[in-house]
């Protein structure tokens, strides 16, 4: 487990949790006791605290993260997050589920043994009521779910439960429809290669193929980038967030601007991002879309082979198409997004140079 303090605020965790390797806790995490960490779970508390209750479990690549000197994240006893689920500066109950690649967003309240399935996207601001399951994007409530079939999802992502068909309706719930695959190369491989000055690559990210790091980009935790004999150009004070995949063939090229930001557990594949783009959390990017500058894909959203996101303007939905135009205040809200990075990524290489080996 990878356990760093961020600007001398030291993690607090409990002596009985279990973690495997490349998983990562950061900053004003508190932890209590008795909960998992699967590898490269991450939980980064660089900004505002995470306070997580006992018996949790993060599942592989799930990511737990704030939002900066805005909102902390609070997680409740025995709250089950799936494989590349995220949970980003909000409030999660007791006993509730996040399942596969769902993304519960800033300022969110999910009341207790609530199930996020699959895929769904909370908004910001949302407040779930308990009890309930959720669906969608965004999120709408789909059923009442008893307790006894909250716990039995429980076990299930957990492996302690009895394993379930493909065609199940606990299944279709957990199960993401678009299959994650797991990594392909060991977490730290190729950080060491693509150190570039002002720029900072996470230890616990993995990456083939040529990086073409500029000024104050920043790739983090257990970000893959799996481009053998492919180009990824990421631009000056951009920056590609925690648990985000990246893939592309050979030949391929992969082009992302200034100031642009890819959001926490995205799935991209070789396409062109324009200058102060956004792309949201839990957000695929098919293989040829273009970003253009300005343009934002929104969380969840899935662009097809060949999309062209319109300059200055939201898309979202699946298969994602123009929502609205990004507004004054949307600008510079991602505007501030990106000097963060920027700090973020600063200190981080300056606390990397200073630890000693």
């Amino acid at each position: 487990m990878i356990v760093l303090p961020y600007l001398d605020q030291v993690p607090q965790i409990a002596s009985q949790i279990r973690a495997d390797r490349w998983s990562a806790v950061i900053g004003r995490t508190h932890i209590e006791p008795g909960c998992h960490l699967g590898a490269l779970a991450t939980l980064r508390a660089d900004g505002e605290d995470i306070r997580v209750g006992r018996d949790c479990w993060f599942d592989e690549a799930s990511t737990v993260h704030i939002a900066d000197a805005v909102y902390g994240t609070t997680i409740g006893a025995r709250v089950t997050v799936a494989r590349f689920g995220l949970v980003h500066a909000c409030s999660v109950a007791d006993d509730c589920v996040v399942c596969e690649h769902a993304v519960v967003m800033d300022g969110a309240q999910v009341g207790p043994a609530a199930v996020i399935a699959a895929e769904s996207v909370v908004p910001p601001g949302k407040q779930l009521e308990g009890g309930w399951l959720y669906a969608g994007v965004p999120a709408r409530p789909v059923e009442q779910i008893s307790r006894e079939r909250v716990e039995a999802l429980h076990r299930i992502i957990r492996g302690t439960g009895a394993p379930k068909d493909a065609a199940s309706a606990d299944t279709q719930i957990i199960r993401a429809k678009r299959p994650l695959q797991s990594l392909r190369h060991l977490p730290g491989a190729g950080v060491a290669d693509s150190d570039a000055p002002s720029a900072y690559v996470a230890p616990s990210a993995s990456i083939t193929g040529r990086l073409e790091l500029a000024r104050d980009s920043s790739i983090w935790f257990g970000v893959e980038i799996d481009a053998a004999g492919a180009v990824v150009e990421l631009g000056e004070a951009s920056n590609i967030q925690d648990n985000s995949r990246l893939y592309l063939a050979a030949g391929e090229r992969l082009r992302i601007g200034q100031r642009v930001t890819v959001g926490h557990n995205v799935r991209m594949y070789a396409c062109e991002v324009g200058d102060e783009a956004i792309i949201g959390m839990g957000s695929i990017i098919g293989e040829g879309t273009v970003v253009r500058p300005g343009g934002c894909v929104a969380a969840g959203a899935i662009t097809e082979p060949g999309t062209e996101v319109a300059a200055g303007c939201v898309w979202s939905g699946r298969p994602a198409r123009e929502a609205r135009a990004l507004s004054p205040e949307n600008r510079a809200m991602f505007a501030l997004g990106v000097d963060v990075y920027i700090g973020y990524a600063r200190n981080y290489r300056a606390a990397a140079q200073a630890r000693p080996g």
